[in-house]
């Protein structure tokens, strides 16, 4: 292996970022998630189980090859739709993978993509576990172990080779002579010293998360390498997460007493939803960022919407209005009567999100809010948090409360609070969140009949706020100042070969 100097590169057209998915990008292994998903499911027996652990132990013994590896864990796919798999991938995604993705991952990726520098993930992971983060990330190429298919349904078989150790050379080999990219002035980020081949031909080799043995090969050679920390999991963190939901409660009881001692409810509300997303925010260590803040300070009362990526999003808002707040809340906390008393003193309303026309009913009152009492409504439009950065559709009720009010849309695009803490994660993590307060937009001309348009030009603010491209009512792209975000392409393995699969165990 060579000392490689980090020299920087000649042609960004001629360069490639290459990154592996496992360990390096997110913070775990794709596949042991698409396994457990697959036993809870049923999906594997009993003996195909127990093949899958043999095999990994054959090859870590160095017993079996990795193609004998990949065709041992595919096997028991014979006969299964591969639009059914694609399927539970997504699934696995949404639930699993999206709350791993490193943030510093992300911005890693951009800050090649700004240089004009082609992206590529290499991984022995196959599309369906890589296709929807390839989207979420922007990323243009996979290049992956593929699975055959024949009219839609899996023969249980794998293309050879595989892409692993050397599997990754001739994939990245292949990628790079098609593309007119030069290797030895592109990038290859792993975690895995079985990486080495890949690592040790490309012009700079960036270990990431290395392993005890990449870390040692790369302190000898000289390589450059780095551990993201922002989805590490210790005693601190599960401890400041816990605290968020007891500090809810002990605010809750202290504006019980402001409000007692000073015989104000309203006093009582303003000294909980203050101190409470002030300790909040600084119990997880999240700072922001506030773009913008004079809109917000002078749009008066409005509908405030925002889009949704994590619970800390209605901290954010709640700091943001402060004494002007009033909000909406997924009715589930009712099943709590504590956090239920709790969310209605701090002025929020439980909605069920399954009936939109009594979503529409219950959010009457608010109308009052707004006109009488001249506070903001803050609403999440999507109705719930996404797995993407991307902004999901926008549902009608804010819109319709804006009118009946008659009160302006002020929308608030939070930029990544999903680095804070991302759907399905319990954990909090410190993160600085960028906030970007919009113009107000005034409401007094529109009609409900029109209401799906005015929609939609609202959610597009968003979306080219947030880097993405505008769509049109039926999400199809419109033209837009923001840089489309490229689809991901999947590469072709180099000189396939079909590998027989290995005998089949009960189900």
């Amino acid at each position: 292996m060579q000392n490689k100097a980090a020299t920087p590169a000649l042609d960004s057209n001629k360069t490639a970022a290459f990154f592996d998915f496992d360990g390096t990008l997110i913070a775990g292994y794709s596949a042991y998630y698409l396994l457990k998903e697959q036993v809870k499911r049923k999906l594997l027996g009993r003996n195909q189980i127990t093949e899958v652990i043999l095999g990994m132990v054959n090859y870590r013994a160095k017993l079996i090859n990795a193609d004998e590896l990949m065709t041992i864990g595919t096997s028991h796919l014979k006969g299964m739709l591969e639009s059914d798999f694609a399927d539970l991938g997504r699934q696995v995604y949404e639930k699993n993978i999206f709350k791993l993705i490193y943030p510093e991952a992300r911005a890693l990726i951009e800050k090649h993509r700004a240089q004009g520098h082609q992206i590529v993930i290499v991984s022995s992971a196959s599309q369906y576990q890589l296709a929807d983060a390839a989207k979420e990330l922007g990323v243009e190429h996979i290049l992956c172990t593929q699975y055959q298919v024949e009219n839609g349904v899996f023969t249980g078989e794998v293309v050879s080779p595989v892409c692993w150790g050397q599997g990754k050379v001739l994939a990245a080999g292949s990628f790079a002579a098609q593309n007119n990219i030069d290797l030895g002035q592109s990038y290859f980020y792993s975690d895995s010293d079985e990486d080495l081949p890949l690592l040790d031909i490309v012009g700079h080799p960036r270990p990431l998360n290395p392993n005890k043995r990449l870390r040692q090969i790369a302190k000898t050679n000289g390589w450059s390498s780095q551990t993201f920390g922002s989805r590490t999991r210790g005693i601190g963190k599960t401890l400041r997460s816990v605290g968020v939901y007891t500090s809810l409660i002990s605010a809750y009881f202290g504006g019980l007493g402001v409000s007692k001692l000073s015989g104000s409810s309203i006093t009582g509300r303003n000294f909980m939803v203050s101190s409470f997303s002030d300790f909040v925010c600084a119990l997880i260590q999240m700072e922001l960022k506030v773009r913008n803040p004079e809109n917000m300070a002078n749009s008066g009362p409005a509908v405030v919407i925002f889009n949704h990526q994590s619970q800390a999003d209605g901290f954010i808002i709640m700091k943001l209005l402060r004494d002007n707040f009033a909000g909406i809340g997924k009715k589930e906390f009712g099943k709590f009567r504590l956090l239920a008393n709790a969310y209605e003193f701090a002025g929020i309303i439980p909605i069920d999100r399954s009936d939109s026309k009594n979503t529409i009913d219950l959010m009457k009152p608010l109308v009052d809010t707004l006109q009488i009492e001249g506070r903001s409504v803050a609403i999440a439009p999507e109705g719930t948090r996404s797995s993407s950065m991307k902004p999901g559709p926008f549902k009608k009720g804010a819109f319709h409360l804006a009118i009946d009010a008659g009160v302006p849309i002020l929308p608030v695009v939070i930029h990544n609070t999903a680095d804070v803490q991302a759907k399905g994660d319990f954990l909090f993590h410190p993160a600085t969140v960028t906030v970007e307060i919009l113009p107000a937009i005034n409401t007094d001309s529109w009609r409900k009949a029109d209401l799906n348009t005015h929609i939609n030009e609202v959610r597009n603010q968003f979306l080219v706020a947030l880097g993405f491209d505008a769509e049109n009512q039926d999400g199809t792209k419109t033209a837009s100042p923001a840089k489309a975000r490229p689809a991901a392409k999947l590469a072709a393995s180099p000189k396939p070969r079909a590998k027989k699969a290995a005998p089949k165990g009960d189900s």
